[in-house]
């Protein structure tokens, strides 16, 4: 399961960065679109639509239950020259991670499921004003996000410190990089039980520009 979607995100990755790649080498013969790929990276301005697809790894007690899990959702990003180096965003997020199977076993579950919805906010503190680079933005990134937990079990029992639904406000930060309209972002998620690692492809697309 990790593997695959692992090989997913950097199939993905590394499709967008070739087509990219193939954009800024085309644009060597003209100053004008190499300006256009910095301009766009380096200091985006207006309200944007990211999408995003990741996956999910569990850490400490939660990786001794769960499985990797799939992650989307999308974010609402507002940037200004005003507030640069910071782009402020909404997001809502989506989990599901299947219960390992060693733990199923140990008390004979049929199904164990935890689902985690999660809306919240954050920033990104664009390190491009610091480190210069024609190719990439590298950025910090903080979340404060609510988690919404259930967990399914089949069948329906209790297990000993294994909480059937909760809801928490958690902490995430990391590091992303930015090529032309999507980013690659590695995060930890500091949430107690629940704490994993993130890794997540997203895409920019503008809904107003100013």
């Amino acid at each position: 399961m990790r593997k695959s979607l692992i090989f997913l995100i950097l199939a993905v990755s590394l499709s967008l960065i070739s087509t990219a790649d193939a954009q800024i080498n085309a644009g060597s013969q003209d100053s004008t679109v190499i300006y256009t790929f910095k301009s766009v990276s380096a200091k985006p301005t207006g309200l944007f639509i990211a999408p995003f697809l990741g996956a999910d790894f569990p850490l400490k007690t939660f990786s001794g239950n769960s499985k990797n899990a799939l992650t989307y959702g999308a974010r609402l990003e507002f940037a200004s020259m005003s507030i640069y180096p910071l782009v402020l965003f909404g997001q809502y997020q989506f989990q599901n991670h299947k219960g390992l199977d060693a733990y199923k076993s140990l008390y004979y579950l049929n199904t164990m499921e935890t689902k985690i919805s999660s809306f919240g906010g954050g920033f990104y503190f664009l390190l491009n004003k610091y480190l210069k680079s024609n190719f990439t933005s590298p950025f910090l990134v903080g979340e404060v996000k609510f988690y919404n937990v259930k967990r399914i079990l089949s069948p329906d029992i209790d297990i000993p410190d294994l909480k059937k639904s909760e809801s928490k406000v958690i902490f995430a930060g990391g590091l992303g990089f930015t090529l032309y309209i999507f980013d690659i972002i590695t995060s930890y998620n500091f949430a107690g039980e629940y704490s994993s690692l993130s890794i997540k492809t997203q895409f920019h697309f503008p809904l107003i520009k100013f």
